[in-house]
């Protein structure tokens, strides 16, 4: 599971910045949970459709939090609260 923040940028650009971040702490200390949210988070940068997740919604021009969850072959993307 991935959560993500969005506030002035889509799904898509939240999800880079978090897989810089998790890149970057990774690089400095050795954790097992964040490396597997950091593999969950490459298959989902390569596989998701940004296109549709932004006409959904995720667009980056109301503040929210996602969550990202794999079910499957497929990933699904929950707003919380």
């Amino acid at each position: 599971m991935i959560v993500l923040h969005i506030s002035k940028h889509c799904i898509e650009t939240s999800a880079r910045m978090k897989y810089e971040e998790l890149l970057s702490y990774l690089l400095k200390h050795e954790d097992e949970e964040k490396e597997r949210e950091l593999e969950l988070l490459v298959e989902f940068l390569k596989k998701a459709n940004f296109s549709e997740l932004r006409r959904r919604g995720f667009d980056g021009r109301e503040e929210m939090t996602v969550v990202i969850k794999k079910e499957g072959d497929k990933f699904v993307v929950e707003r919380l609260g």
